[in-house]
């Protein structure tokens, strides 16, 4: 039956549909609902306060936009970017509701609480704008007709009123870094000149202090970028200790070098809040923390490999590479070093009936972030690794000071290694008297255990296990250097732990290690440290001073023949058993090595003490070198070999004395071991590269037929065939003609090796180099002159101290303090 309706029944329907519904079109839902869904006359107008995230976020879902907010506002980009990515992943596959589920999960109170705690600590850093706007206030200043320093206060309320989009320190680039190290230095001086003006004096005490007065103002504002200012441990200070602070605090290079480490550290933080640094994630430090530490030693390495070393005298030529993998920057020399230290510290505890303990030290639980099982830990405080080591300094500090207190005597050995969560924690190896081991245990849980101690209440009874913990060293079992030789092994290169696997992180040790690198390079964290004895500084100068009398030996050997240094090897007095090799089975690499190893170095002091630990610090026996200097429990003033410094007043970028190690002071007695000086300088490009690289600009342009480029065979061996015909050339009508060159004397002669002469002197390549006015210098043969031989060793009755003469630089190594990246020591965190 087909239903019909009036015109009134219709009329009647069509007025309750508009009343209902209160549009046109029908069917509607109630009003209730439509208010829940966004105003469709302004759908096209976006928020102007949008963050680039929040913005991708807004174009997917505007729904939620608001509701979102919560959860994104005031997030670093860099680290939103990847819940982002995840909301609208599970936006176009779920829907809404699930990507919804997801930010309320992950991204819920406990992480917006983490995040607010960390940003609150680095609230004082400059931001891009507010640096911008303090710059543009600065700029328009008239200092000379306004000489009140209100105006420089910058004018914050100016910048409040402004209200940009500011972006934090964490969130630019190395670029926008060093735009805003530029302006801040431009401030800094502004300020300078101001204060200069007001602070103005005639006398010379005046003056003094008007200097002073500056210093305090610049300092102040430093300070207000969250940096700590530049400044000397002194109570009194004179305008003397400020000038250079004044010079550093309005240098462009120096707010760079506190910006970037700044901008590092907070990164690393808020990695740690957002749960990027943990067992389920990344350990020890994040990815990008991993990243940034190979990038920067993939540039510090390119760099060292672009330079060498040139001696100021000889102008004879080395590898820098060469020179800084035979030092302790060489993970596996540094790793030898400790190794022989730890050895040689056992062996003088058991030669005094020492007995050891292996203790080791962590933190309360809120300086923890992290489960090792996952997940975030409530009631972490927001420290960041640094704090922790902070924190173990301290109680560390006050057990050894209540130890001084009771006259404990004991030495060791400190190892930190970070948690899988970063926060670090101690390992130390200890040796005392017998006696005292009770009372040192006492005394170091009761230390380890006084902050937080409720948190170690377990069932009503007190548990120190969590907190810190005790192990005897029972040499049945293995020696000291056992238990802590692994500790040291894996926080380098995880040399012997192919196999290992951490506890901590349940990945392979070898592996790790390039984390834990990362880690201490980012925290600023002293891994391994030596308590008692002599220092090592002292220890590597002694073996330097070896050093140099080895290389006069070796440079004599060097030069001989064969048959000369069969001689010499005959004439030597071995102790072997059995019948001697006939001379024929001798090469002279066999026979260089042989009179290298046999070598002892020449020590002559009236101090029989002083020999004694010299030559101890050459074989490397470190029980020797630290008894001979007075025993573990010597006083620096007590020592009997010191290092000796030279001044070099004005010498730094900011006009301070600079001291650096000349030689060491033996019982009084000054001996130098820098008797080099180097020049470090860029390498520069052989011509054939020079001429390749422009032929690249010019893909229609040949090569032409020169003296350099005439063939099309190998150029390496054409470039040596060339330098033997050159030398041919230039030396025949002389009359001084070498022998013919075989390759491996020719390959030595084109690395920078020099060539004897018939006649006794000696000739070499100098390398092209860049002068310091920029002029490419071309490679050049020249002339070594060489003062001859002394050849008093060969009556075995000691050998002689090494002449003023030019000295192979296979023994010996430069400073080498400005190749790795750069530590800011206890004193320069650049943090407030």
């Amino acid at each position: 039956m087909k239903l019909s309706f009036t015109t009134e029944e219709q009329r009647a329907a069509t007025k309750a549909c508009l009343s209902f519904g209160g549009l046109c079109v029908f069917p509607q839902k109630p009003k209730e609902i439509l208010t829940l869904l966004p105003d469709t006359s302004v759908k096209n107008k976006e928020p102007d306060d949008m963050s680039i995230v929040e913005r991708k976020l807004y174009l997917v879902d505007r729904v939620n936009h608001e509701w979102r907010r919560q959860f994104f506002s005031g997030l670093p980009n860099y680290l939103a970017r990847y819940f982002a990515d995840r909301y609208i992943s599970i936006f176009k596959k779920e829907g809404r509701a699930k990507a919804a589920k997801f930010l309320t999960e992950k991204m819920g109170d406990e992480l917006q609480r983490r995040v607010s705690v960390v940003l609150y600590r680095y609230r004082h850093l400059p931001t891009y704008n507010k640096i911008k706007l303090m710059s543009e206030d600065t700029d328009q200043s008239d200092f000379d007709e306004v000489p009140n320093i209100g105006q420089l206060e910058f004018n914050l309320e100016a910048v409040k009123a402004k209200k940009p989009k500011s972006r934090l320190l964490a969130e630019l680039e190395l670029d926008e870094i060093k735009d805003m190290a530029f302006k801040i230095s431009k401030i800094i001086q502004d300020r300078f000149t101001q204060l200069s003006i007001e602070h103005n004096g005639e006398t010379d005490k005046e003056i003094d202090a008007g200097i002073i007065k500056v210093f305090e103002g610049l300092a102040t504002l430093t300070y207000s970028f969250g940096i700590v200012a530049p400044h000397k441990k002194k109570k009194v200070l004179t305008a003397e200790d400020v000038y250079s602070d004044i010079f550093r605090m309005q240098d462009e290079k120096w707010w760079r070098g506190r910006l970037v480490k700044a901008r590092k550290i907070m990164r690393e933080h808020l990695a740690i809040a957002m749960g990027q640094v943990s067992k389920r994630a990344s350990a020890y430090c994040s990815y990008d923390c991993v990243r940034e530490h190979q990038e920067q030693q993939k540039r510090n390495w390119d760099a060292i490999q672009n330079k060498i070393l040139i001696d100021e005298e000889t102008q004879e030529e080395c590898e820098l590479k060469d020179m800084v993998l035979k030092s302790v920057s060489n993970p596996a020399i540094r790793r030898h070093e400790l190794m022989t230290r730890t050895r040689g510290c056992e062996n003088i505890a058991d030669e005094m009936g020492l007995c050891g303990l292996f203790l080791t030290l962590t933190t309360p639980g809120k300086y923890h972030n992290s489960y090792q099982r996952g997940g975030f830990i409530p009631h972490w405080s927001g420290a960041s690794p640094r704090d922790a080591q902070i924190y173990l300094n301290g109680v560390w500090s006050r057990i050894r000071a209540k130890l001084g207190r009771d006259e404990f005597r004991w030495f060791g050995i400190r190892v930190a290694e970070p948690h899988h969560d970063g926060t670090p924690h101690w390992h130390l190896l200890l040796w005392c008297k017998p006696e005292d081991k009770a009372e040192i245990i006492r005394i170091f849980i009761d230390y380890a255990t006084k902050e937080d101690k409720q948190e170690l209440m377990k069932s009503g009874e007190f548990d120190h296990s969590a907190r810190c913990d005790v192990k005897d060293i029972d040499p049945e079992q293995g020696s000291a250097t056992g238990y802590i030789a692994k500790y040291i092994s894996k926080n380098i290169d995880g040399y012997a732990m192919d196999d290992a696997v951490s506890d901590e992180t349940d990945k392979p040790i070898k592996d790790m290690a390039k984390n834990v690198s990362a880690w201490k390079s980012r925290w600023n964290i002293r891994q391994f440290q030596f308590i008692g004895g002599a220092p090592v500084t002292t220890y590597r100068e002694l073996r330097r001073l070896a050093n140099l009398d080895k290389a006069s030996y070796m440079d004599f050997l060097h030069s001989q023949e064969r048959s000369q240094l069969l001689t010499v090897y005959r004439s030597m007095v071995f102790t072997h058993v059995g019948p001697q090799q006939p001379d024929a089975a001798f090469t002279k690499p066999d026979l260089m090595k042989r009179l290298g190893d046999a070598y002892q170095p020449t020590v002559t002091h009236p101090n029989g003490s002083v020999i004694k630990t010299m030559r101890s610090a050459d074989e490397g026996n470190w029980q020797g070198y630290i008894m001979g200097q007075g025993g573990p429990f010597v006083k620096r003033a007590a020592l009997i070999v010191r290092n000796a410094y030279e001044e070099l007043p004005f010498s730094s970028r900011y006009s301070e004395t600079i001291r650096k190690v000349e030689g060491i002071l033996a019982a009084g007695e000054f001996i130098k071991t820098r008797v080099r000086t180097w020049t470090i300088q860029n390498k520069v490009k052989k011509f054939d590269e020079l001429e390749a690289e422009a032929l690249a600009l010019d893909s229609s342009a040949a090569a032409p037929w020169s003296s350099v480029n005439n063939c099309t065979d190998d150029p390496e061996k054409d470039q040596k065939g060339q330098v033997s015909d050159k030398l041919s050339k230039i030396l025949t009508p002389l009359g001084k003609k070498p022998e013919s060159l075989d390759e491996h004397a020719l390959n030595a002669f084109m690395k920078g090796s020099s060539l004897n002469l018939n006649d006794g002197r000696k000739v070499k390549i100098r390398s092209g180099y860049v002068d310091e006015e920029g002029n490419v210098r071309p490679p050049e043969l020249m002339e070594i002159e060489k003062e001859p031989e002394d050849l008093r060793w060969l009556d075995f009755k000691g050998w002689p101290e090494p002449p003023n003469e030019s000295k192979t630089d296979e023994y010996q190594q430069p400073n080498l303090s400005i190749f790795p990246e750069y530590e800011f020591g206890d004193d320069e965190w650049p943090l407030i």
